[in-house]
């Protein structure tokens, strides 16, 4: 089968208002940061420049355009500059919602992420406050993980999330470190069904690594990240 990807954009004016201003008053270097629609962003730069700011540029590795990000672009090297966050005052993110600008959020710890919404011309800001559950629970999980002696992989066929060559060779790492290791592959995964396999004491998630971070929260049994599953051991 296959897959057309169509970048459509925002048709209005895309420019910060004085009360987004002020708020950034004070910050020298901004990362400016959207979502494929809002993306059109070269106008709210200028206007940026004008007053004063260094304006620090980069994308996520597997976007076609400058400032823009995936949801899943949650961890630094995620992006084609992996050190604008050290170089940051403060990210700027273009865009509605908070699935985005969390991902800047998990990416980095340097620097809080101001969130604008151009169709309602309106700001707030995100901290690493607001991920703090998540955080906590998630380096839970890897102290569980590194304890384990038995660990489920997790590993979907759906397209873009596939993973399994990669299940693969983590259980075969782990089986180097002597630890028992199972891969269990469907569609979609049904994080429910964890209680049916009680003697696994961690999982490894394969897919979209929010789904470590963000879903870990309401799962009953301990999960990872495959990245940070690889990390840990050295590989």
């Amino acid at each position: 089968m296959e897959f057309y990807f169509v970048e459509s954009y925002y048709k209005g004016d895309i420019l910060l208002s004085e009360e987004a201003l002020i708020d950034l008053k004070n910050k020298k270097a901004i990362a400016l940061f959207a979502a494929v629609q809002f993306i059109k962003l070269d106008n709210l730069k200028a206007q940026l420049e004008e007053q004063g700011h260094e304006v620090l540029i980069t994308h996520g590795k597997r976007t076609s355009g400058k400032y823009q990000l995936l949801g899943c672009d949650c961890y630094s090297d995620a992006f084609a500059d992996a050190d604008i966050f050290k170089k940051a005052d403060i990210v700027l993110y273009i865009g509605d919602g908070l699935f985005h600008p969390k991902a800047l959020l998990l990416a980095q710890q340097e620097c809080d992420v101001m969130v604008y919404d151009p169709k309602t011309n309106t700001h707030n800001l995100l901290t690493q406050d607001d991920i703090d559950k998540q955080k906590k629970r998630y380096k839970a999980n890897i102290i569980k993980y590194l304890s384990s002696d038995i660990i489920g992989i997790m590993a979907t066929t759906k397209t873009g999330q596939n993973y399994l060559k990669n299940a693969i060779k983590l259980k075969e790492n782990l089986k180097a470190k002597g630890k028992q290791a199972y891969v269990f592959c469907g569609d979609t995964l049904n994080y429910s069904e964890m209680e049916n396999f009680p003697f696994i004491e961690c999982w490894v998630n394969t897919a979209c690594p929010r789904i470590g971070f963000d879903d870990v929260v309401h799962m009953p049994r301990p999960l990872i990240n495959i990245n940070d599953a690889f990390k840990l051991l050295g590989a």
